[in-house]
């Protein structure tokens, strides 16, 4: 269990507590507990694991915290948080998946209305009984009809630092095997979307079958879903789906460019592919039987007369026109630097709130800053 799914749990068992009128102070324990746990910088499996330090030495983890962090490590599941999960009806909980939905109302709709499910939650809100409680107005309404999908997801899906640290976990452990030559998490976490449903990594190796038996070793998976030599799927204990492919060096750019795209993106990719008299797909571009680009992203976007583009920008959004008529916006690097008043180079994004805009950026691209840790953005951008 890495320190988010620790401190996920914790979370859990104060929404818990806090629908079933607890006290006030031990809610505010287990959300300060979580909040200390995810910005804890070493993992806390490690520290369980090897016993080389007290808990209780991190501020705000008391003896009973520090009994219950153990216990998520080696079982992998707090039976605090299912004892209190089954004293409430079960799809009481997927409310909170609502944006605006916290446990005071969430609390409030079920003592007053008996809404159990994002479904009775639909017929409460048709029948016009929401608005009339206290605290429940028209924006309020109209964010919860539009959330309402959300709670009745089946995937459940994960803020994106939280995959980071699930991701540089696997790639870290991945490499440390020896049969991956280059390594890559592609998907909506390559995009940098806010959150993430799973992790798609891509690598190349001199044996696949070895990597798919490493991968599928991995300490916190908790069920293996599929393996065969170059693909293999396993859910991880904290609920986090991963899929790992081994692909053969003169594809790899072409499997990056498939899986990191968003679905809109990649037809319209295929759409210029074909006007072009390509076929493009996971293994490469191809015209007729040959495949003429297919090592790197760059090659292959060059092949059809466009710039490369970053996968924060592919989304389908006037990133393909602007990649055409070279006038891509320049993302800003963590690393880099404020730009210069006197410099003349494309026009750099800046900030905006939580997401990075340029004046040349097309209505709807909000590229992010791009991460240098391994089988991120950067780190594969450098490798194709």
């Amino acid at each position: 269990m890495q320190n988010p799914d620790i401190a996920r749990l914790f979370d859990e068992v104060a929404d818990l507590l806090e629908i079933q009128d607890a006290n006030p102070f031990r809610v505010r324990a287990y959300r300060n507990a979580a909040r200390t746990i995810r910005d804890f910088p070493e993992p806390l499996t490690d520290l369980v694991r090897a016993g080389t330090k007290d808990l209780t030495e991190i501020p705000g983890i008391g003896d009973d915290l520090a009994e219950k962090i153990t216990e998520i490590v080696t079982s992998g599941a707090l039976p605090l948080q299912q004892q209190l999960a089954r004293k409430l009806p079960a799809g009481l909980l997927d409310l909170l998946r609502i944006p605006g939905l916290g446990p005071k109302r969430v609390k409030l709709l079920y003592k007053k209305l008996k809404v159990k499910s994002a479904a009775d939650l639909a017929k409460a809100l048709d029948a016009g009984k929401v608005r009339k409680l206290k605290g429940f107005g028209p924006k309020m309404e109209e964010k919860m009809r539009a959330g309402l999908g959300q709670a009745q997801a089946t995937e459940r899906r994960m803020l994106l630092n939280e995959a980071e640290t699930q991701a540089t976990a696997v790639v870290a452990y991945l490499q440390a095997g020896g049969a991956v030559r280059q390594i890559a998490v592609a998907g909506s976490y390559r995009r940098r979307r806010e959150t993430i449903g799973d992790l798609d990594i891509l690598v190349t190796s001199d044996d696949g079958a070895r990597a798919m038996e490493r991968f599928v070793g991995y300490g916190e998976v908790a069920n293996v879903v599929s393996k065969g030599d170059t693909r293999a799927t396993v859910k991880l204990r904290g609920g986090l789906q991963v899929d790992l492919r081994a692909v053969e060096p003169a594809a790899y750019g072409a499997a990056l460019q498939y899986f990191t795209g968003s679905k809109a993106h990649n037809v319209e990719l295929r759409k210029i592919a074909q006007e072009q008299g390509y076929k493009l797909n996971e293994y490469g571009l191809f015209k007729g039987t040959r495949r003429v680009a297919g090592q790197t992203e760059e090659e292959i976007y060059r092949t059809l007369g466009l710039d490369w583009m970053p996968p924060e920008l592919r989304e389908a959004r006037g990133e393909i026109a602007l990649a055409r008529e070279h006038r891509l916006p320049h993302l800003v690097e963590l690393a880099e630097r404020a730009p210069s008043a006197t410099s003349t180079s494309r026009s750099p994004t800046t900030r905006s709130g939580s997401r990075w805009r340029s004046a040349s950026t097309p209505s709807g691209c909000a590229p992010s800053g791009r991460p240098s840790t391994p089988g991120t953005p950067a780190a594969a951008a450098s490798r194709s």
